[in-house]
């Protein structure tokens, strides 16, 4: 009985592996065939007159295939564009892409300008990459004041990470660098930080 169980097994992997080595007739499609975004008009035309929000949406349409063919040179080439035009997540994950040479060439000093402008708009997550390539000198000199700058201005929005990450820079601060790595992120926090409302008196 077991043996009988066991070639049953075997015949049915064997058919598995059998089946991706058969050709299928001409013209049959084994994909569905994409369902066209009924916004892709409107998106494409609003990203020709440089509306940032358009273009990385459509930079998320291509790069998932929701809507469009998956395509990984539009998902870039909308994601530069609406880096360009100021969409802050669009600059953090175009910096990403160029840090990691994903879909473009790895370039780490284009990843560091994108990232830099997405952390001065206020962006966590590219206040924690920022911060991460300053304290492991990924492509800049290592700064360990200012990736302690950074880290902690992530740290204090939230980021996943960016605690650990600063703690972690802690050790390599004298008390002076500290002091000033503290006083700067201070005055970070007030332009990226929500403000307590008034107090009732």
């Amino acid at each position: 009985m077991a043996g009988l169980f066991a070639a049953l097994v075997l015949l049915g992997a064997l058919a598995w592996t059998m089946r991706a080595f058969i050709d299928l007739p001409s013209g049959v499609d084994t994909e569905k065939p994409v369902q066209k975004d009924p916004r892709l008009p409107e998106l494409m035309k609003l990203a020709a007159a440089n509306d940032s929000i358009a273009e990385y949406e459509l930079a998320r349409m291509y790069g998932n295939g929701y809507g469009v063919e998956k395509s990984l040179k539009e998902e870039q080439k909308w994601l530069e564009r609406a880096a360009r035009h100021g969409n802050g997540q669009a600059q953090y994950e175009y910096g990403v892409a160029l840090r990691d040479g994903r879909g473009t060439v790895q370039d780490y000093e284009g990843a560091r300008k994108w990232m830099q402008l997405a952390a001065d708009s206020g962006n966590g997550q590219a206040q924690l990459a920022l911060g991460l390539m300053y304290r492991t000198g990924l492509g800049i000199p290592i700064d360990n004041v200012k990736a302690y700058v950074w880290l902690n201005v992530a740290a204090a929005q939230g980021v996943p990470g960016a605690n650990a990450a600063r703690d972690m820079v802690l050790p390599r601060l004298s008390p002076a660098e500290l002091q000033e790595a503290q006083a700067e992120a201070r005055k970070m926090g007030e332009l990226y930080l929500p403000k307590a409302p008034p107090t009732a008196q």
